[in-house]
This record gives structure tokens, sequence and C-alpha cells, in this order.
């Protein structure tokens, strides 16, 4: 089955033309047919060729103004590349930008105005990805962190002529070891009536955006599974279900960061449907609301729980389990966890390689947008997190 003119690439189009000229030429054609196709081929190939030339002319200069810039090829080479993934419909994210835009917060120069497919109300995708350590290990086969296991003594007394005795600090290690990772996303097939440039920009912001989404659930699940994590039983009813009341924040938080201290710049990662339990819980007395919750006004997916004088930055993340409602189960369960997000690292081996097909969702006209990565993420910190546990059943 043919596509559709507006379906097709300028190469397609080039070659429809061709064949189009060869066609005319055979006994029985449908020549009205045939004409109207190459007239609407011609519009398209002169409406592509104006948009070259107009972004042509607006690399020579500046603003408009005749200035010229300090390097006319930058432009250039973005829309050759642009032109090039437009075509070809296969293009490659490097690594070091990948962890730029990963650490940015996922968000690329991209237009607005494309219609298609209405994005959801609310965040797309977790902030955890922004809060964590990002490392380029391109070209590495696995990355081994060290941590300390256990610190150093305080020295014991020395006695004179004797040597000073001193309990040196012990060191483990972690490997990270990539895994192959691939992502699916959709997009409207209006994006390819934009020019190259546009159209290249809004499939990398949604191979981008499931790309995030992907490392938010490795994350989540590199923090249920290490043994670096410090664990703190859960309050369950006598239902056997986890429970969220007065003294589940203050005794999360003052569970970590040693017997010394407690670790400033720590957040909270936990389930929506927590946040919500937190909201729920009332004062013995008056009834007022226990827990005082502030989300950010530019990231609805963060933002502050206040117990009286203890204010904590949370995370909302989909994929971790809720502690309130949860049945025991033969298994301890971790739910939420608290932690300086440094102490999660994730690495990226790899650049990311993207793919745009027509064919997997045809009749929905939409394109799919395949990624393929190599990731690997793990606590690097001992103690880095304290997770809120609903215990085993006994």
């Amino acid at each position: 089955m043919r596509k559709k003119t507006s379906e097709m690439t300028i190469a397609e189009l080039r070659a429809r033309a061709a064949e189009i000229r060869t066609e005319v030429n055979t006994e029985g054609a449908d020549l009205n047919a045939l004409d109207a196709e190459a007239e609407e081929i011609s519009q398209r190939i002169a409406q592509y060729e104006t948009e070259q030339r107009r972004l042509g002319i607006a690399a020579k200069v500046a603003g408009g103004a005749g200035t010229p810039l300090d390097n006319p090829t930058v432009n250039t080479d973005a829309q050759t590349r642009a032109q090039q993934f437009k075509e070809t419909r296969q293009g490659r994210i490097s690594v070091a930008e990948t962890r730029s835009v990963l650490i940015s917060g996922g968000k690329l120069a991209t237009p607005t105005a494309v219609s298609g497919i209405n994005d959801v109300v609310g965040p797309h995708v977790s902030s955890i990805v922004d809060l964590v350590k990002v490392v380029n290990c391109d070209g590495m086969g696995s990355n081994k962190v060290a941590y300390i296991k256990t610190d150093v003594d305080a020295a014991a007394e020395q006695t004179e002529g004797a040597a000073a005795t001193v309990k040196e600090p012990t060191f483990g290690t972690v490997t990270i070891s990539p895994s192959s990772v691939a992502v699916l996303a959709y997009i409207s097939r209006q994006v390819q009536k934009q020019s190259p440039l546009l159209y290249e920009a809004k499939v990398r912001e949604q191979a981008l955006l499931a790309l995030r989404k992907k490392a938010s659930a490795l994350i989540v699940g590199k923090l249920k599974a290490s043994t670096l994590v410090v664990t703190k039983d859960a309050t369950v009813d006598s239902g056997k279900k986890g429970v969220i009341n007065d003294k589940t924040l203050r005794n999360l938080v003052l569970a970590f960061g040693g017997d010394e201290g407690v670790e400033g710049g720590a957040v909270l990662f936990l389930n929506k449907a927590d946040l919500v339990a937190f909201g729920d819980v009332r004062g013995t007395n008056e009834k007022k609301a226990v827990y005082e919750i502030e989300p950010d006004t530019d990231n609805p997916n963060t933002g502050i729980i206040k117990d009286g004088g203890l204010s904590v930055r949370y995370c909302l993340n989909s994929n971790l389990t809720a502690c309130a409602g949860t049945a025991q189960t033969s298994d301890a369960q971790r739910t939420m966890f608290y932690g300086v997000p440094a102490a999660m690292e994730l690495d990226l081996f790899s650049d990311y390689e993207i793919a745009v097909s027509a064919d997997f969702a045809f009749d929905k006209l939409m394109d799919a947008i395949r990624g393929d990565v190599e990731l690997g993420a793990d606590v690097v910190a001992q103690g880095g997190f304290v997770a809120l546990t609903i215990p085993a059943t006994s």
C-alpha cells in the first residue's frame, strides 16, 4: 500500500515523481489522478525547497539584522542533521547530550504548537532522575564505585613510648553494570509536516521523555534491592496493613544520618498514595491536620511536608510501593525512601539510538519511536537511604 503524499519524506516524494513520469506513458493510465498527484508532489517539494532556502538565509545572519554569526556553520550542521533524520528516520543522541538533558529536567527547546496528541495533565515522569547523580560511562564495560563501610574509630589514649593504635576505615565497592534498555514512545504523524528541525526536536523530546521514565523505574528497582539501604519498620494496624500516623515522618527522618547527626539535603521519595495518607492524618483532640503539604508551584511532582518544626522535601514516584494500606506478606516490603539523592548513581554506558517507524501504529495515524541505550544504576553510599519497610509476617 503506497503512502499518502503527506506522509512521504522528500526522498520518497522525488522517487514517486520519477515513477509518475514513467506511468503517464503506460497504456490505460489514469491521467487525471496522476496529474493531481504530480501537482501535490510538486507543491510539497517546492514547499520543502522554500523552507530550506529560508533556513539557509537565516543561518547567514543573526536576528535578521544582517549581523554575521560568529560560527555560521552551526545552524547549517543542525539543519543538515535534522533533514537526514527526517528522511532516514534514524538518529543518535550522544551520551554527553543525554546526560545533560537528564540532569536538566529533560527539557529541550521544542515547539509547542504541534497538533495531534494532547499531553495528559500533570508531570510526565518523576523528578527523581533530576536529583540523582548521573555519570557518563561511555566506553566502559562496567563502573566500580568505592564506598566506606565502617568509619575510622577515635584514637585510643596513647602511652608514651608505645605505638599509636588507630582502627582504619574499611571500604567496599559497588559494581554498576550496563543493561540494554529499549523504550517505546509515540508521536502524531502530523508532526512530519513541520520543518526538519522542528520534527527532529519533537521526536527527540518524546524519546528522551521515554528514557526518563525507564531510568526512573530502574532507580526505584535498585533502591528496593540495595543492601546499602538502612531499613526502618513501618507501623501496621490490626489488619496487618501499613499505616501512616503522626509519628511516621519524624521516626523515618531521625533514623537517617547516623548516631550523631541528622543529614541535611535529604529528600523523601514516596508514592502519591502515601502523600495523600500524610494529608489525612489528624490530631487526637482538635482533629487538625498533623502534616502541612506544600507542592512546588513550578513542579507539582516535588514539594515540602511539614511536621511542626520539621520540614522535609519530597518527590513523588509511582514506581514505589505505598505504605498506607499495603498488607504484610512473607517478605519485607520497602515503601518510601529518605536519603541523599547523590547516594544513587545512574550511569550511561552508550549513546541513545532512536528510530521512527510508521508501521506499528499505522491505523492510529501515529509513528512509533524506539530508543535503545545501555544504562546502569545502584546505591553507592553505605546508609545513603533509609527505607520505611513493612515487616514480613512472623
